[in-house]
């Protein structure tokens, strides 16, 4: 138990900042140092005095689809005249190399006007190496202007934000941002995602809607070259599966036993498909909205029932053995088994998760596996999860300290990133080619571009590794041209999302939205939420490999037991409470 940490301040602070990972400063340190009066007053006016920027106009020889929603080219003007420089902080990057040298830092230099001095830390932006490293740089008070690419949760933000390190760009955002405030009407649905609960505004966020990737968490696939062979047609409920499965197996379809009709791996959780034949599901933290009242999926009856299904599946030998334990090199071996396919199916992201992408052969391996639609269980129930909310805004992208003398500089630095060259730029390269009139896109519509070369090895030292801010609209990453003669997984991957998972998508207001929380919140909920996690992927295994047994009554309540004693009905208090702030 933690003390009543409400009526102490100061240790609320260090006992929040411990459980979101950050460090809070001290009293020498930045936070202490500048109270909100000081900072607007020194930043504020001078940083406001500049007119609007306005967009500019398109571009002409850019060819859109009809209804094309999206970054478009214009004309654009360089931010300022004399250069301007800034100190950001990104993460190292094998990619982007040498952040001073790199070809498109330089370009942007050239742009803009702008230059920035570039501190690298170790990690990938998201990781605890990364976060460690920055957390340290903040607790010293050695904060540069921004951090870019560094992944800060919403709960950090607003903490930071709470504390006056983190600038509130709202102003700079309303006055500086046109491209941003495009994206922002073509989705609706970002500036909620993008505000804390004390309504301001702690980052420049990144769009980036990838269709397939909303579908990705509930995505299985099975091999039809195989189901072929045992002359049944693609599963569509529960029972149909257990049957092709068991065909599979008795068929023995990769010989000398070698068979594995169904596998998987630790980080593509079973649940996330499976249970969706019985309730909705998105997988962890397991929370889901019914009416406004928020709960978890996995004390419910609905539940016991998926985990008695897999049980069945597993004591028949139609899972593999290592379905919990194994890791993604591990499932690899698997699906590139050099004398022959050996799986039947896998509950993966995509093929690339399963093995490696022949995209020059029409006759590769992968493309014998297809995307299964979600399976219809004994209650009617057939949901694929689809993620609405969380997979198009990364809100962290570029963040603006009170250091930064000029925040509308750096607010107009990452809005001129949002234009489509610039974006294409960014991310792909310098080799863009517009397309020609008649040219396919990803979702057979007129593309809008296309890369004579795009792949770690061509654009290296190149490009910002998606790291910087970008808007990738749906539209926009759909319109890529498609070279009919160099097929990649793009198109099969949009086409089976669509026709597979999308018709059976749950309503969007069931969705558990990426809520911030509140300081006296924090620290609760890291530390139940993680003893959660523990407890039902734990269980989780143990019901389906055997070692419990779902259908024992004692043994289900002794479970939902040790769920409550961890502190469900207090973490569930603490998601409402901030559902109820999300939804104003």
């Amino acid at each position: 138990m933690h003390e009543d940490i409400r009526t102490t301040p100061v240790k609320r602070r260090a006992v929040v900042a411990g459980a979101l990972g950050i460090a809070a400063a001290g009293g020498s340190g930045l936070l202490s140092g500048c109270s909100s009066g000081e900072a607007a007053a020194g930043a504020a006016p001078d940083s406001l005095s500049a007119p609007p920027t306005t967009l500019g106009q398109k571009r002409t020889g850019i060819i859109y689809p009809p209804g094309y929603v999206g970054p478009v080219a214009r004309e654009r003007r360089a931010i300022v005249t004399e250069p301007a420089t800034f100190t950001v902080v990104v993460p190292q990057s094998l990619t982007v190399g040498d952040w001073e040298k790199n070809e498109f830092t330089r370009w942007m230099e050239q742009q803009t006007g702008i230059r920035i001095q570039w501190r690298q830390v170790a990690g990938k932006g998201n990781d605890a190496e990364t976060m460690t490293k920055v957390n340290a740089m903040i607790a010293a008070g050695d904060v540069p202007d921004a951090f870019l690419g560094i992944t800060f949760t919403r709960s950090q933000l607003y903490l930071y934000g709470a504390q006056n390190l983190f600038v509130d760009l709202n102003p700079y955002l309303d006055k500086y941002a046109p491209n941003l405030h495009q994206a922002m009407k073509d989705y609706p649905e970002a500036r909620k995602l993008m505000v804390a609960p004390d309504k301001g505004i702690y980052s420049f966020p990144d769009i980036n809607d990838c269709y397939h990737c909303r579908a990705s968490n509930g995505r299985a696939i099975l091999n039809t070259d195989w189901l072929r062979k045992v002359g049944l047609d693609m599963p569509t409920t529960t029972d149909e599966f257990r049957e092709v499965l068991t065909a599979f197996k008795k068929a023995d379809l990769a010989g000398g036993g070698k068979t594995i009709p169904f596998g998987g791996y630790k980080d593509q959780p079973l649940d996330t498909y499976f249970m969706n034949a019985f309730l909705y599901n998105p997988g962890e933290p397991w929370l889901v909205v019914d009416d406004g009242k928020v709960g978890v999926t996995y004390v419910k009856d609905e539940w016991r029932e998926g985990l008695k299904y897999l049980h069945d599946l597993y004591a028949d030998g139609l899972l593999a053995k290592d379905i919990f334990t194994a890791n993604e090199d591990q499932i690899k071996r698997y699906g590139d088994n050099p004398s022959g396919p050996i799986l039947g199916g896998a509950r993966v992201y995509y093929w690339g998760t399963l093995m490696t992408l022949d995209l020059v052969d029409p006759n590769a391996r992968w493309r014998q596996y297809q995307t299964m639609e979600p399976l219809k269980g004994p209650g009617g129930v057939q949901i694929a999860p689809w993620d609405y909310l969380d997979v198009g805004l990364e809100v962290s992208t570029l963040v603006v300290t009170r250091k930064c003398r000029r925040p509308d500089l750096l607010v107009r630095w990452a809005d001129y990133q949002m234009d489509l060259e610039v974006v294409l730029r960014s991310y792909a390269g310098p080799d863009i080619r517009w397309s020609a009139k008649g040219d396919k896109g990803i979702n057979g519509k007129q593309s809008v571009y296309g890369f004579d070369s795009w792949n770690t090895d061509a654009t290296k030292g190149k490009t910002w590794d998606q790291y910087g801010v970008m808007y990738r609209s749906g539209d926009f990453r759909l319109a890529e041209r498609v070279n009919p003669k160099k097929p990649t997984f793009e198109s099969p991957l949009y086409e089976q999302t669509r026709d597979q998972l999308f018709p059976f998508k749950q309503p969007m207001e069931q969705q558990f939205p990426p809520v911030t929380l509140e300081a006296d919140q924090a620290a609760q909920d890291a530390e139940i939420g993680l003893n959660l996690k523990g407890e039902v992927t734990s269980s989780m295994a143990k019901f389906v490999t055997g070692k419990l047994d779902p259908a024992d009554d004692g043994q289900w309540n002794d479970y939902k037991n040790r769920i409550n004693k961890i502190g469900l009905q207090p973490y569930l208090e603490i998601q409402q409470a901030a559902y109820e702030t999300y939804q104003g």
